[in-house]
């Protein structure tokens, strides 16, 4: 019995001594083809301002353009719709350290003030973290390119259709959103360049608004009564124009009844409408959709695909009249924003 034991004992001896040999003898297990893992592309999208409404549709198109990348496959890619309230050069700078702290793949930012974005931009870059500017840059900082329009050419081009609506004569002001903004400082040197032609057009005043609505009806309506023979405006933004009708009496009634003309930047709905119904002489549209959805774009192609960019990506802009207002009008109705626009 002793025997059958260790008989027994030897064969399974064997039977694991085999086991345990190189299977240099055996054909070879085909492994499964690995696959790249899908990438998320978390991308900080940073306005100037939560409460400025024009922010809202580019958020809108970089939502949307995330969408249809994810859906491509190649990458999972999400907005991070961060900023702070109200315009601060300040608290920008700490929403840009939060998003380097949160280690996000790329950051996309519209700055308040060209000087102050300068080290924190430089210190997500160094973190590994591609930067892009849009609408309004910081061009001493390392961001990889600007995206936005030619606000000298933009600001020239404002002062050329207040010039057709008002004539070559006349008092004019100017209404600016917050000091120093490199985008506003841009355009308003455009326009007093197209306004230089003319000498006997003054600009007699520029108005702060701080990016707000309520200090910029504010701001309107006190220049319109400091000046009641005023024949022009130049909106460097629309913030004003966002306030309800009513809100800004004087400048209304002058605008439908005394022949008073504005050009005013955007082209968002409640703007469209004051044009058609004639309180706006022209609007210059900086294609804010394309805020969000083309810089979504760039940051993907810079990372996922390795594409270069110049420092400055030119977006271009519109010119909108009352001869393609209902174009643009239908853009919005049906949020397609590639539709062919008439000449203003």
């Amino acid at each position: 019995m002793m025997r059958r034991f260790i008989f027994g004992w030897l064969i399974l001896l064997a039977v694991l001594l085999a086991a345990c040999q190189p299977p240099s003898r055996l054909p070879p297990v085909r492994q499964p083809t690995p696959t790249p893992e899908r990438k998320k592309l978390v991308i900080a999208w940073i306005p100037k301002a939560l409460n400025n409404p024009v922010f809202e549709v580019g958020r809108l198109g970089a939502v949307q353009k995330a969408l249809e990348l994810s859906a491509l496959g190649q990458a999972q890619v999400e907005v991070l719709y961060v900023g702070s309230v109200a315009s601060d050069a300040a608290e920008q700078v700490r929403v840009v350290e939060d998003v380097i702290a949160r280690a996000v793949d790329a950051i996309a930012i519209s700055c308040n003030d060209p000087t102050a974005c300068i080290d924190p931009i430089n210190r997500a870059v160094e973190a590994g973290i591609p930067v892009m500017t849009w609408d309004a840059d910081c061009p001493q900082s390392q961001r990889f390119t600007y995206f936005g329009l030619d606000n000298i050419a933009a600001g020239k081009a404002a002062a050329e259709y207040l010039v057709k609506a008002m004539g070559t004569r006349g008092k004019v002001a100017v209404l600016t959103g917050v000091p120093g903004a490199f985008n506003l400082e841009e355009r308003i040197r455009g326009f007093r360049e197209g306004i230089a032609a003319y000498p006997e057009i003054e600009i007699v005043t520029t108005v702060v608004t701080n990016d707000d609505i309520n200090q910029g009806v504010q701001a309107l309506e006190e220049t319109m009564q400091a000046y009641p023979d005023l024949d022009g405006w130049f909106f460097a933004g629309m913030w004003p124009l966002f306030a309800e009708r009513g809100s800004m009496p004087v400048w209304e009634d002058a605008a439908i009844n005394q022949g008073l003309k504005t050009v005013a930047f955007d082209a968002l709905p409640v703007e469209l409408e004051l044009l058609r119904e004639g309180y706006l002489s022209a609007l210059i549209d900086q294609k804010n959709w394309g805020w969000g959805y083309d810089t979504i774009q760039i940051i993907y192609d810079y990372i996922i695909k390795g594409k270069t960019f110049d420092a400055f990506t030119d977006s271009g802009f519109n010119i909108i009249t009352r001869n393609n207002v209902e174009v643009m009008i239908r853009m919005w109705e049906t949020n397609r924003f590639n539709l062919t626009l008439p000449p203003p």
